[in-house]
């Protein structure tokens, strides 16, 4: 089950608002009257990351997540691939299966999200 991690940055919990079961992780941007803005389900935590983004500016995504190249004395920057992928059943029923803790209509916003871009082939 996604539980909600503590906010220790300065965006306020109306701004942002994240979860994370240990290989899925969920982050949700809010808009001033606090409908979704933007939110990125990061699927395989630690592993071969991938990305689900969605955004109401841009078209809807699934990526991975590059950890870049490491240089002397610089941390690793992780990036976005530019790559589409298509979004299986498979990922999707992982997100019901650990989602269930969210609120209710934050998850059936992704899960409508995700079930567009499951349906384009």
């Amino acid at each position: 089950m996604l539980e909600k991690l503590p906010n220790h940055s300065l965006t306020s919990e109306e701004d942002r608002v994240k979860y994370t079961d240990g290989s899925i992780s969920v982050t949700i941007w809010f808009d001033e009257d606090n409908s979704i803005f933007a939110f990125e389900v990061i699927f395989d935590l630690l592993m071969n990351e991938v990305a689900l983004l969605y955004s109401k500016k841009a078209p809807s995504r699934l990526v991975n997540i590059d950890h870049g190249i490491s240089k002397p004395g610089r941390t690793v920057k992780q990036s976005i691939g530019t790559e589409r992928l298509q979004l299986t059943p498979t990922r999707v029923n992982e997100f019901k299966r650990v989602s269930e803790s969210l609120p209710g209509d934050h998850r059936e916003f992704i899960l409508q999200v995700m079930y567009s871009l499951e349906n384009q082939t």
